[in-house]
């Protein structure tokens, strides 16, 4: 039903080039950002719901702000196992372990079916069973 098979690069991802700096690639990377499972405030109104939502403590969400943690995360995980890894290494480890191919091991693709290209999805999407060991 013109669902694609994960990970594919969604219509909000952030594009690169970098506006401020046109020589610099960006996104650095992809990670998972669809459909997400998010804590909530239960005390918060949500004005998504008709009811305001009030009472949730998990919605699934999407965007950049799901993405993020899971990206974070991976990096934590990977200073936990590499302690004398600098923050270059950690993310040289994370890009370079990358995949540009999704489960069926077709290359990516954005939302309108089109290759992906590396202004949308950077060096590709996280692998984190690479990236811990990436020898």
């Amino acid at each position: 039903m013109g669902a694609l098979p994960a990970p594919a690069v969604t219509f909000f991802s952030s594009r690169g080039p970098s506006k401020a700096s046109p020589g610099i690639l960006k996104p650095d990377i992809t990670g998972p950002g669809m459909n997400i499972l998010a804590a909530w405030a239960p005390s918060e109104s949500h004005t998504e719901f008709s009811d305001g939502g009030v009472g949730l403590s998990f919605f699934v969400e999407s965007g950049t702000s799901m993405s993020t943690p899971h990206l974070n995360g991976i990096a934590a995980l990977i200073k936990s196992l590499h302690p004398d890894w600098s923050p270059a290494a950690i993310k040289s480890s994370i890009m370079t372990t990358s995949d540009a191919v999704d489960r069926t091991g077709v290359p990516l693709k954005d939302e309108q079916y089109r290759l992906a290209t590396f202004y949308a999805m950077g060096a590709g999407y996280v692998n984190p069973a690479l990236a811990f060991d990436p020898a």
